[in-house]
């Protein structure tokens, strides 16, 4: 139990200096606290002050009346006022699209080119594409290609992939998909997986966010 500080002790403090520091764990007793209002006098834990005197110009039959407000419930408005503030800045950058203006966007064929992946293991013959991204929408859109090749990755974003040739096999934690021509697989936010093909296959895949590859580890 901290040190209790009575009227007396107090008042014996503020002989010295009005402006009075004590420990954390002291603890004013009701009536000193009542003769610090009083006396205008200035208490301080570690950086915390509790109570100070804040004139307000009042006056009654004569004599100034001095209104207290304790420094500690005005800290404590400001501190709330300033985690609010943080709180919605937070919400506001997690929630916030990855594209401002997201447009229709037509890509043709004919005109994507898949280049080798390279973040892909050296040895692994993996390429990728990205055709639709942050610049034009909030999901992104591309085409990988898995020529009897592997790629461990971790996904910090959802991910849907449907296979459009070959053999598509997908390592999930403790569970295989092995995927062919027309089928779709999701893979939620947080997975550690491996994607691979004991062949060769060619697959399209949609992110979310758009913005994938600010997440990779």
């Amino acid at each position: 139990m901290g040190r209790f500080i009575s009227a007396a002790v107090l008042r014996d403090m503020a002989k010295v200096d009005k402006h009075i520091v004590l420990d954390d764990d002291s603890v004013l007793t009701p009536s000193a606290k009542d003769l610090a209002k009083e006396l205008g006098i200035t208490i301080t834990k570690g950086r915390q002050e509790i109570v100070n005197q804040c004139a307000i110009g009042q006056t009654t039959g004569g004599l100034s009346v001095m209104s207290a407000q304790p420094v500690e419930k005005l800290s404590c408005e400001v501190l709330n006022s300033d985690l609010k503030k943080t709180v919605q800045k937070i919400v506001e950058e997690v929630f916030k699209p990855a594209c401002e203006n997201p447009r229709a966007t037509h890509v043709k064929g004919e005109n994507v080119v898949i280049q080798p992946f390279p973040e892909a293991p050296p040895g692994q013959r993996v390429g990728l594409v990205d055709v639709i991204t942050s610049r034009e929408g909030n999901l992104c859109s591309g085409f990988m290609t898995f020529d009897h090749s592997k790629l461990p990755w971790f996904l910090n974003y959802d991910e849907v992939d449907y296979v459009i040739e070959g053999d598509f096999v997908l390592e999930v934690e403790d569970k295989v998909f092995r995927a062919k021509a027309g089928d779709v697989v999701y893979i939620p936010k947080g997975s550690r997986v491996v994607f691979s093909s004991p062949t060769f296959c060619k697959v399209f895949y949609a992110t979310y966010p758009a913005n994938w590859a600010d997440f990779c580890e």
